[in-house]
């Protein structure tokens, strides 16, 4: 316990318990010691500072951290450019703007993301057959 998370409008919250499951968590922060006492905090976006993010990520990489990367086919052939990440359904995707113009929509899955390699700036991808 005790992670600091940014909560709109009222300022970082630290938390003091935590419990449920991964899908229904129920968080307990200090300073709000009841039901009632957390009733202002209903609807508030909570924000993790990237920092802590990371921590939590070891070995691993963040959507922040995707954007912006080169996409290249295995070859090394440029595509574009990562310009969003989506969620659809279960499944990441990849928006990347096209070199050529217009953009290619890209799941992250193992077939067809090869490799993400964050340092060097570039992601990997064979693109599916286009229709």
């Amino acid at each position: 316990m005790g992670a600091v998370l940014d909560c709109d409008d009222l300022g970082p919250l630290t938390i003091r318990t935590l419990r449920g499951t991964p899908k229904e968590p129920i968080v307990g922060f200090d300073g709000y010691a009841s039901r009632p006492d957390a009733e202002p905090l209903r609807g508030k976006f909570l924000r993790v500072a990237v920092d802590e993010a990371r921590r939590a990520t070891k070995g691993s990489y963040l959507w922040a951290d995707l954007v912006g990367l080169r996409a290249e086919t295995p070859a090394g052939e440029p595509i574009g450019s990562v310009s969003d990440i989506l969620r659809a359904g279960e499944t990441d995707v990849l928006v990347v703007s096209r070199e050529r113009g217009g953009e290619l929509l890209v799941p992250v899955i193992a077939s067809v993301v090869r490799e993400v390699d964050v340092e060097g700036g570039r992601i990997i991808v064979a693109p599916q057959e286009e229709a």
